[in-house]
Order: C-alpha cells, then structure tokens, then sequence
C-alpha cells in the first residue's frame, strides 16, 4: 500500500511541477540569464554583409540591439568577424557584436 502512495504522490508531484512550469513559460517572461531565441533578428549571414558594407564605405548607420537599445554612429574598426567598433561621437566608443545586433538600418 505504502509503495502504491508513494508512487502515486510522486505522478501527482510530477504532473503539478510539470503544469506549474508550462503555465509560467507561457504567461511570464522572466529572462532569466538565457538567450531568447525567439527574438526577430536579421540573420548572421546579412548581418555580417550589412556590417562589412557600412565599415568599409563609412556609412552613417542606425544600430538597434537585441535588448532594443539603439546606437547611431559609423564602424570605425573591425576587431574580427563578428566585432565591430562604433564610433557613436568624439568621446563614447561602443564594441557591438554581430550576434547582439537585431538589425543596421542606415540613416
């Protein structure tokens, strides 16, 4: 009898964590310390060539990151394919990773 209980507490745990769980991912957006796969980004690929392209002929650009912040500056250096220096004015530099940006938009 006591196995039968305990086996049958254990379903009934189960099946309440595994509810309670659903219903927080569905409802709640906690971000907790993951990467949100869901976010609509421009794919690495045109990413990459829209980044190359704005460095090389020093385009005017608008950066928008993944977290929705925003840069307007050009890329002054690129540090390896996937990093970039953006020069935002005179006195604030900015290191942007391909993989962090949602989209370059130019101005």
């Amino acid at each position: 009898m006591q196995v039968k209980q305990s086996r049958l507490n254990n379903t009934i745990a189960k099946t309440i964590i595994t509810n309670t769980a659903t219903f927080i991912d569905r409802n709640f957006d906690f971000k907790l310390g993951e990467v949100n796969t869901h976010l609509k980004q421009m794919p690495l690929k045109q990413l990459d060539i829209f980044a190359n392209q704005s460095f090389q002929k020093q385009y005017s650009i608008i950066v928008t990151m993944v977290n929705d912040e925003q840069f307007h500056g050009k890329l002054i250096k690129r540090i390896n394919q996937n990093k970039y220096i953006l020069k935002i004015n005179n006195s604030f530099f900015k290191i942007v990773q391909l993989e962090q940006i949602k989209s370059i938009n130019l101005v």
